[in-house]
């Protein structure tokens, strides 16, 4: 792979040490009110547990950007610091304003900065109420059924159980940025439902044995090593990695974690040969059998960061090595979805 750079933090063989420290664990209650404070496995995102969604078309505000965690999203200003569970970062120019996705907001010790004054949040829904589902609900947020929970003078907070998760802001943007709650492509690419239909126009290939078709404005290329910073996706490319060298490592500049620099991007990375593993080394579960395939999700699947905008998987044939596919998790998730129910031995 040539030596292109992207300017952040986690590649396809996991995080990389070059943040600052890792968010914290422990529980705000003074913001956001009583949450568990384990993080729950991505169980929402396992394709065989998910319910049938379908993203609504919210329009992200300009210049802000989406930020997921599992199946839910919101947007904000893309100046804003995203905290996540192995991403912490503070001190940033004048920067006034986080949102911790996955993590509930806190300061690790040891750091000399404070929460700021504008804040947002996405966490596991922790214990929802029995019987909750059956009441009336606080508001519909674009579809979603949302509930009140207790939360800090100043500060709003809602349990969403169809999303398995609480999200709550505070702040002069709060009401705007509570507004823009949607499903996160992650739900929308792994729901259960029918296939979708691969667009007319859209070109179908063949490699590793396996066939799959992406958008035609996708750009080709074609490498024989792992060699890139960032999450391995080249924006609106579909990048072929026949893996017949080790990866190589490379100085990967800091790239500090906003918003807008975490946001996903549209492209798609399949890597296969002798060092694939070696090059996108993660862990795997959450399988299913389809399309004659073995498809199994990273365990980093549905986290916060830089990892939520891109769908880590393997594909397995009878009696071969895995090919390892990263999909960008980009925009309403409608292209990533076709992209993923395409993948399969015989072209549909």
């Amino acid at each position: 792979m040539t030596r292109r750079e992207q300017g952040a933090r986690w590649t396809g063989r996991g995080w990389r040490a070059a943040m600052i420290g890792v968010a914290a664990a422990a529980l705000a209650a003074a913001v956001i009110g009583p949450v568990s404070g384990a993080l729950a496995a991505a169980q929402t995102a396992a394709p065989a547990a998910s319910s049938a969604a379908k993203a609504p078309a919210v329009r992200t505000p300009t210049g802000w950007a989406a930020v997921s965690y599992r199946n839910a999203e919101l947007s904000v200003p893309g100046a804003w610091l995203v905290e996540a569970p192995q991403q912490f970062w503070c001190g940033f120019g004048q920067s006034n304003a986080m949102i911790f996705a996955g993590t509930a907001p806190a300061v690790p010790k040891g750091e000399d900065c404070g929460l700021t004054a504008n804040l947002a949040w996405i966490v596991p829904a922790g214990k929802i109420p029995k019987g909750l589902t059956g009441r009336k609900p606080s508001a519909v947020i674009n579809g979603i059924p949302v509930y009140r929970v207790p939360s800090a003078k100043g500060s709003t907070a809602y349990l969403v159980p169809e999303l398995g998760v609480r999200v709550g802001a505070r702040g002069k943007l709060a009401a705007r940025v509570l507004a823009t709650l949607t499903r996160s492509p992650l739900d929308v690419v792994v729901s259960r439902g029918p296939a979708t239909k691969v667009p007319a126009g859209w070109t179908w290939r063949q490699f590793a044995g396996l066939w799959f078709a992406t958008p035609r404005s996708w750009g080709l290329e074609r490498e024989d090593q792992w060699a890139t910073c960032g999450t391995g996706l080249w924006t609106n490319k579909l990048l072929l990695v026949d893996a017949t060298k080790p990866p190589l490592g490379l100085p990967c500049p800091l790239s500090i974690p906003t918003a807008s620099a975490d946001e996903a991007v549209p492209g798609l990375v399949v890597v296969t040969g002798k060092y694939a593993a070696q090059s996108v080394g993660e862990s795997y579960r959450s399988c299913q059998t389809r399309g004659g395939v073995k498809i199994c999700l990273s365990t980093m699947t549905g986290q916060g960061g830089l990892p939520a905008g891109v769908l880590n998987l393997t594909v397995t044939k009878p009696h071969h090595a895995p090919a390892y596919f990263l999909l960008g998790l980009f925009g309403a998730g409608s292209t990533a979805r076709a992209v993923f129910d395409s993948i399969g031995l015989h072209r549909a």
